[in-house]
């Protein structure tokens, strides 16, 4: 089993591309490699326009923490 965590995807992109082709063993192919490169390009300059109101479902960022901590420990970093 491979955890990707969504950090990585956002951030280091490429890197992340290399370890599951490695993972899986598998050679990438000239136009895989390009697709990887654009994508890594797209996804280190991608900035969500989504807004979130917590208060809204009467929550707060840190109950949401507290609930998720897990999440955040495997998945995340803070």
């Amino acid at each position: 089993v491979l955890i990707v965590r969504y950090d990585q995807m956002m951030s280091d992109f490429d890197q992340l591309m290399d370890n599951i082709l490695n993972f899986i063993d598998q050679k990438p192919s000239e136009g895989l490699i390009g697709k990887i490169k654009k994508t890594t390009e797209m996804q280190k300059n991608y900035k969500s326009d989504h807004g979130y109101d917590l208060k809204k479902f009467g929550l707060t960022e840190a109950q949401i923490k507290k609930d998720c901590h897990f999440v955040y420990e495997t998945f995340l970093t803070e």
